[in-house]
């Protein structure tokens, strides 16, 4: 059961969870304005069966519907303080943090300090990457629109943990000399260096702080009070051994520009408002926010919606090419996030989440659905790359690998006795040392390898993967490593044996 608090744009209320509601970790309390979409009892039901499923921490939704605003929150900002989760609790949300960097370098277009036709090396003279071996004249809009060539695959292994000021620089730098995967402007590849490049070339062009320039410009003029950079947020979790525990992730400041925004889902709203055209903005930011939404001539459509319409990555939008219909999902180690905007329709939702997790892209789609057809279908949790879904299949492989390597202690403490009785034929032990070491090896080479075999290393792993993850990694190479020992001595004590 959920406590309700009834507002239009005030407070009114606010009411407690019981004891039970904080073991379960389910719905903490909910915020709404009265004959809006979250009244309907259906949805109710299906997103608080679903977080409970999940084992979502907190969640927190914000659905515009015209001039109408109302929210809606589960579970809990901090579980271990009893600190609910409502339309204030702060959330990192990701990529969705990817807009904001897009109308940042436009509203520089705006006061003519740059035209996002412009190369970049224009305002970044060090900058110079290649296509087939030649310098190429990679434009602004092209890191817009993830239509740069600049790969993702070895991008984020570079990126170095940590709050200084420097890093932002030298992640941009990253793509200094780099060779392009495709040529620029002809294909779409999703990368978030483009836009750690963008908020560096802000930086640059403004003259201060990435983050100083976008809160002045941006912020505090929709009224965005609750949103910034390097502001505290709510308790991070992840899941780790079917339960879920704190997580305070490493921060990167040379990502801000890809995903470092931290804000409420009430300055969501706001932000929703302002892509809607329904707030009194600046000129310059209302002629920044609508160019946002229309595409360059040479933009690539990424997929087809299930209206059968292309889907374009615009401007840190993926939306449709006339900006009738945009959305957007963020993952960050310990938060997500999701956001859809019906500009046609005039409606949009917004919703965030303390643990990565898709609880936000299936509670803000099925609030969409709800508001744009009147109906909304219901989805099941899927194996992805969430904490959930990660730490379900990494807890039994630790608990599995944790029998399996007490059974090889005890084999390889009682060898010596075993062996005391057996026959001796040193050909067949050679062969078999032998089998057993490179089969051991290969095994071991094989699971120390993993987190690059999925296009990680050890660093990200530890950072966006469940410490189950690793737990079971260092069990099952102290497993093979205790059998390749075992298969030395074995063949050791046979030798001895016949001496």
């Amino acid at each position: 059961m959920k406590a309700l608090k009834i507002i239009n744009f005030k407070k009114i209320g606010t009411s407690l969870l019981s004891a039970a509601m904080l073991l379960s970790s389910t719905l903490a309390m909910s915020v709404h304005a009265e004959g809006t979409v979250l009244d309907n009892a259906e949805w109710n039901s299906y997103i608080a069966e679903y977080i409970d499923a999940v084992h979502t921490p907190g969640l927190s939704l914000a659905a515009v519907e015209g001039e109408n605003v109302s929210y809606q929150n589960w579970g809990y900002d901090n579980i271990a303080k009893h600190i609910p989760a409502t339309e204030h609790t702060p959330y990192e949300i990701g990529s969705v943090s990817k807009a904001f960097t897009a109308l940042s370098v436009l509203l520089l277009q705006e006061e003519g300090k740059l035209s996002i036709s412009d190369p970049v090396s224009d305002y970044l003279p060090w900058f110079d990457v290649k296509w087939q071996g030649e310098s190429c004249d990679l434009k602004i809009w092209q890191l817009l629109d993830h239509t740069s060539g600049i790969p993702e695959a070895q991008m984020d292994k570079q990126i170095k943990v940590g709050t200084d000021e420097k890093l932002k620089e030298e992640t941009a730098r990253i793509a200094e000399g780099l060779e392009l995967v495709f040529e620029p402007g002809t294909e779409y590849e999703y990368c978030n260096l483009n836009y750690d490049i963008l908020a560096y070339l802000t930086e640059v062009v403004s003259g201060e702080r990435f983050e100083d320039y976008v809160t002045r410009e941006i912020f505090r003029p929709i009224g965005m009070t609750e949103t910034g950079y390097d502001i505290p947020t709510a308790q991070g979790y992840q899941r780790c051994f079917w339960q879920t525990i704190e997580y305070d992730a490493p921060r990167f400041k040379g990502s801000q520009g890809d995903g470092g925004v931290i804000t409420t889902t009430a300055d969501m709203s706001l932000w929703i408002m302002a892509q809607l055209g329904q707030l009194e903005l600046p000129e310059k930011l209302t002629n920044a926010i609508e160019r946002s939404h229309h595409a360059e001539d040479g933009s690539q459509y990424i997929n087809a919606s299930e209206d059968g319409e292309d889907h374009y990555y615009l401007n840190g939008w993926e939306q449709k090419k006339d900006g009738s219909y945009m959305q957007h999902s963020g993952g960050n180690p310990n938060f997500a996030s999701m956001i859809y905007i019906d500009r046609e329709r005039n409606i949009g939702t917004f919703a965030a989440v303390n643990m990565l997790s898709d609880s936000p892209v299936i509670a803000a789609r099925s609030a969409y659905e709800l508001m744009k057809d009147g109906s909304f279908e219901r989805r099941e949790h899927t194996l992805s790359m969430d904490s959930i879904s990660m730490d379900s299949i990494s807890s039994p492989v630790a608990v599995g690998s944790l029998l399996m390597l007490s059974i090889i202690v005890i084999f390889l403490l009682t060898q010596k006795k075993r062996l005391a009785n057996d026959t001796v034929n040193m050909k067949k032990e050679k062969i078999r040392l032998c089998l057993r070491l490179v089969i051991f090896t290969l095994l071991l080479a094989l699971c120390l390898a993993i987190p690059y075999l999925i296009g990680e290393n050890y660093m990200l792993v530890a950072v966006w993967i469940p410490y189950s993850f690793l737990i079971a990694l260092l069990i099952i190479d102290l497993a093979l490593l205790l059998l390749i020992i075992s298969s030395c001595l074995r063949y050791i004590r046979k030798k001895r044996s016949i001496n």
